[in-house]
């Protein structure tokens, strides 16, 4: 009779598992249902992404939070059931294909035990059933979402799925990043190119930023003119990167270039994290703003630096001391004029403690001069920078006394006239950025150095393409 009553008991659970279609509250329910079948006092959940990718969506009782992974590589997780000192690992599949993983620990009665195997391994085939379907139903319902007219979800949709993922990060202590995109000029495209002119210039933006995303992000049309991208567990630097390719990509599309010709675009975007930025979808929306505000104002705009090469942007923003003030943006600083000979030197040791302080901060630093030599204070500083380092650090110019470095990717250039009478420094950090440029005399140093996020998102950009390095 008791295996009867706990074989109904079983089947009870398990339906209750494929009744649930939605997938936030089916992540809870499983790991509830586990918990309670084998008698675990802790328990966490992985469920498997559009690659394959195993993300932490669920967790509760005495695993210490910061000990369990964000993420683990579905291709090396065993498809039946095992144990360990960490607990009992159950994996969800349908046939071969993974759906999640649960990690069960702390048992009541000391240890799981042989008998608790049968009922976990039908549990698990249900509930991988269950994560399938729910996730078939997601991308159904997503369908049914989309704007007919620009193939972008709706906006509600887009607000919706915005509160629920602030409710994720706040839940299991993540970040994910909201972008804006905005086409300034589509009401002077419509006016003086015409209204089907504007419809494909917006239709291509649309998709090429679609084409960039993945499954899990979600693109969104505000109005005509703005689009909303949300990009999930991503960070401010990631989603910095994702809007330097993103606006690169447009801009290169046949479509913007046949009307750029004619009429700018006014291509603009802003990024900001949860929760770094702000705590609900206004404040993070309100940022995102701001930063494109900052964007409009900055001397990338100003100066029209979109089309110059590097080197040309260069020689435009140092000038020389005849030549007109440059545009006050109001925002971040921009000078030049005459600059110490050292100056360059002390910023790059004063930079390579910054980048001490927090050595996991993401980043990308370029740094080019006549040589690449080991007595540089960058690379002297950063000589014993920990393992996992997180800045990219690409050091351009002849081949001195450096093959290589720990965090520093030499980059020799040989004969260039440019690097030879020219210094420059391009930081693009987490929290801020900085470039210095210099240009060396016979009797002094000229310099320009500024603060102007845009500007020197720009200038990496170019010097990345004037010299072939990996762009993102």
């Amino acid at each position: 009779m008791g295996e009867v009553t706990s074989n109904v008991a079983l089947e009870r659970r398990c339906l209750r598992l494929v009744s649930i279609t939605e997938l936030e509250v089916l992540q809870e329910r499983i790991l509830q249902e586990l918990v309670e079948v084998t008698r675990a006092q802790s328990g966490a959940l992985w469920v498997a992404n559009e690659k394959g990718l195993l993300r932490l969506r669920a967790f509760r009782g005495l695993f210490d939070r910061q000990s369990l992974p964000a993420s683990m590589d579905g291709s090396l997780i065993a498809r039946t059931p095992w144990e360990n000192e960490q607990g009992l690992w159950v994996p969800l599949t349908v046939g071969e294909q993974l759906w999640g993983l649960a990690q069960l620990g702390h048992p009541l009665s000391k240890n799981f035990g042989d008998a608790m195997l049968g009922p976990v391994e039908v549990l698990s085939g249900f509930a991988g059933a269950a994560l399938q379907a729910a996730h078939k139903l997601l991308a159904l319902q997503r369908q049914g979402l989309r704007d007919r007219e620009s193939g972008a979800y709706t906006l509600s949709y887009f607000t919706d799925y915005a509160t629920k993922e602030i409710y994720k990060a706040r839940r299991y202590s993540r970040a994910f990043s909201i972008l804006t995109f905005s086409i300034d000029n589509l009401s002077q495209i419509r006016l003086r190119l015409g209204a089907p002119t504007a419809r494909s210039v917006q239709q291509a933006t649309l998709k090429v930023i679609a084409q960039s995303i993945r499954d899990s992000d979600v693109i969104a049309r505000a109005t005509d003119q703005e689009f909303y991208v949300l990009l999930p567990e991503t960070e401010f630097f990631g989603a910095l990167m994702f809007l330097r390719r993103a606006l690169s990509l447009v801009r290169n599309e046949a479509a913007v270039r046949a009307v750029e010709w004619r009429l700018p675009l006014g291509l603009t975007g802003g990024a900001a994290t949860f929760p770094r930025d702000g705590e609900d979808f206004d404040e993070l929306l309100g940022r995102c703003r701001q930063r494109m505000n900052e964007r409009r104002r900055s001397l990338q705009q100003l100066l029209n630096l979109e089309t110059p090469s590097f080197w040309e942007s260069v020689e435009l923003l140092l000038g020389n001391s005849r030549s007109p003030r440059l545009p006050d943006p109001g925002g971040e600083p921009s000078r030049r004029g005459r600059v110490s000979d050292t100056l360059l030197e002390e910023l790059q040791g004063e930079l390579a403690r910054e980048l001490l302080r927090d050595p996991t901060a993401r980043g990308l630093l370029y740094l080019g001069g006549r040589d690449v030599r080991s007595d540089l204070p960058l690379l002297m500083g950063l000589e014993a920078a920990p393992a996992g380092f997180g800045t990219n650090i690409f050091v351009l110019g002849k081949r001195a006394d450096v093959e290589t470095h720990p965090v520093a990717t030499p980059v020799f250039v040989e004969a260039d006239a440019e690097l030879e009478r020219h210094d420059f420094l391009l930081w693009l950090g987490d929290s801020a950025a900085y470039a210095l440029l210099q240009r060396r005399g016979r009797t002094a140093t000229w310099g320009f150095h500024t603060a102007d996020p845009a500007l020197i998102e720009g200038l990496v950009s170019k010097l990345q393409a004037q010299y072939d390095l990996q762009a993102w």
